[in-house]
């Protein structure tokens, strides 16, 4: 199912903040003003998904299989800001870093607003045997490996239904875009958050370093 998805009149700013891994300050109103114009102007958010059966795609780690655990089905999907939001960054990169740095942060918490409006907008149409979800599960969560977005990606037709392509290196053009598994099942579930331990990146991670979590 193609989605074209509403842009908020907002990006939310406690998420924004904490991305930048900064507290609050008037002083950063202005530039975080700028920057949340910018992004809702060039922002087209789109968003793709399909049901699928458990088992019916190759889902690889531990965590997924508890996040997945008790339902009979899942979810697949796939939302993307559109190019807009990465000729900003780039384009800003060169000239004005600051101001990258708050577009690239503010376009990940954009990105995933509007997952959560896409989520919402599935949950109101989901089969009537299976009226319960999980919430979302993305590849490089956990031990969940990155490479699964080539999977989701082709599983989706996301190249041709909202224009996001996955490179060589499982990365996702446009970059601001998200791809995620949730379950539903026919009774109440309530899904997995991985812990450290299981988490493909546990020695590398830098906000485990600064004695923070992803999830």
């Amino acid at each position: 199912m193609l989605m074209r998805l509403t842009v908020p009149e907002k990006i939310n700013r406690k998420a924004w903040l904490a991305r930048l891994g900064t507290p609050e300050d008037r002083s950063l109103d202005i530039r975080m003003s700028e920057a949340e114009h910018t992004l809702l102007d060039l922002s087209d958010p789109r968003g793709v998904y399909v049901y699928a059966d458990i088992g019916e795609i190759d889902l690889p780690g531990e965590a997924i299989k508890k996040h997945l655990k008790g339902c009979g089905r899942m979810v697949l999907m796939a939302v993307t800001l559109g190019p807009g939001a990465d000729t900003a960054i780039r384009k800003e990169a060169a000239r004005d870093m600051a101001m990258s740095v708050f577009l690239d942060s503010g376009a990940s918490v954009l990105a995933e607003q509007e997952c959560d409006i896409m989520c919402e907008e599935i949950q109101k149409s989901l089969p009537r045997e299976t009226p319960f979800m999980t919430g979302r599960y993305s590849p490089g969560y956990g031990d969940l490996p990155l490479e699964t977005q080539d999977i989701l990606a082709v599983k989706l037709d996301a190249a041709k239904k909202i224009g996001l392509t996955v490179t060589a290196s499982h990365l996702m053009i446009p970059r601001k875009s998200v791809t995620a598994v949730m379950g539903i099942a026919d009774h109440p579930v309530s899904g997995y958050l991985a812990v450290c331990s299981e988490c493909a990146l546990k020695d590398t991670c830098e906000l485990r370093k600064a004695g923070r979590v992803c999830g």
